[in-house]
């Protein structure tokens, strides 16, 4: 199996003669254990995982760093750090107190309660790496999963041992990724006063994959009418966790745009599709233009792409996505080929902001002028280096 790409990152980093501080974020259940210990097959260390219930004390850290330190090149890896109560504090007093360098790894699912402790307190001693969920590059290298599977399942390395039986697959998805995301990641690191309305919101989110849903919507399916603000701080909650994406509408007015209806992305196929009644039956094809939408959509963000949508009375455009060299795309994803007129959203939105250069992302090739193709295997395959 070849390694991820944030696996080479690190094994690269372990070369240098005085690295910083990695940090590993990512999802749930997508090889951030398993790359730390590829690192560590390469490198003696000292590892230790705090995925636990309930809080662990500092005072380990301290133990595992003074075992680290006993090696000739000491080398640490510690999983779900955000478990370990004042975890960034003692690492900034062990860090910067050191008596000779250390490869330190820090690995977590909770972004944000992670990201907001490292700007607190190891600003300037750290490197992020994303591990995003797995491109379709990946799931066919080591699935020879298809472009139609990725599309309708997703990749979650471990859930794939459970595909011959969907309902079995269904309950591993949902027990053991969403449920530790939401209740571990979620709910015990961050001040959530209705839990119940979290887990609520991310059905609703599910259901509609790709979609423009407003909160207010929104709000009218939920059992507890909590106020608007509070749902787009769950939404933005449900972000941190890479769950769902509530993407803004593209505007040059800010204001403008805040104030805009989200666009529901989920991170990966997956957990859409394990929600799906009755499990076992296709796709209707309706519904699988949503799948396809979503799933380049994920991509889209999990690549580091700035991504957007647009929308102008009855005019939409799928994507308004900015890449990292500055790309700017303008995407409408179709299961089939367009013909030029109905792509008249994709135009207008174009000759509004002619700096976008108008695409159409299709499983099958589309030729037609002043369009740049885009192939869904290519587009799936990208990951945030591409």
């Amino acid at each position: 199996m070849k390694n991820r790409n944030f696996v080479n990152t690190l094994l690269d980093r372990l070369s240098e003669k005085a690295p910083l501080i990695q940090v590993i974020v990512g999802p749930r259940q997508v090889g951030k254990s398993t790359g730390i210990k590829q690192v560590l097959n390469h490198q003696q260390g000292v590892y230790f995982t705090a995925d636990s219930p309930v809080p662990i004390h500092f005072s380990e850290i301290e133990a595992l760093w003074s075992d680290a330190m006993q090696l000739e090149k000491p080398v640490l890896a510690i999983d779900e750090i955000q478990k370990i109560s004042g975890w960034s504090e003692i690492i900034k007093k062990l860090w910067d107190t050191r008596e000779k360098p250390i490869y330190l790894m820090l690995s977590g699912s909770a972004a944000l309660a992670i990201e907001k402790k490292l700007k607190e307190s190891l600003a300037g001693r750290y490197e992020l790496i994303r591990a995003e969920h797995w491109n379709f590059s990946e799931a066919q290298d080591v699935f020879s999963m298809s472009v139609k599977d990725f599309i309708e399942y997703g990749c979650y390395p471990g859930a794939q041992a459970f595909k011959k039986d969907l309902d079995r697959w269904g309950l591993y998805v949902r027990d053991s990724i969403i449920e530790p995301a939401i209740s571990r990641d979620l709910l015990q690191l961050q001040p959530v006063e209705q839990p119940a309305l979290l887990r609520q919101l991310f059905s609703v989110c599910v259901g509609h994959p790709s979609q423009i849903v407003s909160l207010n919507k929104i709000q009218g399916q939920l059992q507890d009418k909590k106020s608007l603000a509070t749902l787009q701080n769950y939404l933005e909650l449900l972000s941190h966790g890479f769950l769902v994406t509530g993407l803004q509408k593209f505007s040059q007015n800010a204001v403008r745009t805040k104030s805009s209806p989200p666009k529901l992305i989920i991170h990966d196929n997956s957990l859409i599709r394990c929600f799906e009644k009755p499990i076992q039956q296709d796709i209707p094809n309706t519904r699988l233009g949503f799948y396809l939408e979503n799933a380049v959509g994920a991509r889209l963000i999990e690549s580091g792409w700035d991504t957007f949508y647009w929308k102008d009375r009855k005019l939409e455009v799928d994507f308004i996505t900015i890449g990292p060299l500055n790309q700017k795309w303008a995407i409408e994803v179709k299961t089939s080929k367009p013909k030029k007129e109905d792509l008249i959203g994709l135009f207008t939105f174009c000759e509004l902001n002619p700096e976008f250069t108008p695409c159409v992302a299709c499983l099958e090739e589309v030729r037609i002028d002043g369009i740049k193709y885009l192939s869904i295997d290519e587009l799936l395959k990208m990951n945030r280096k591409s």
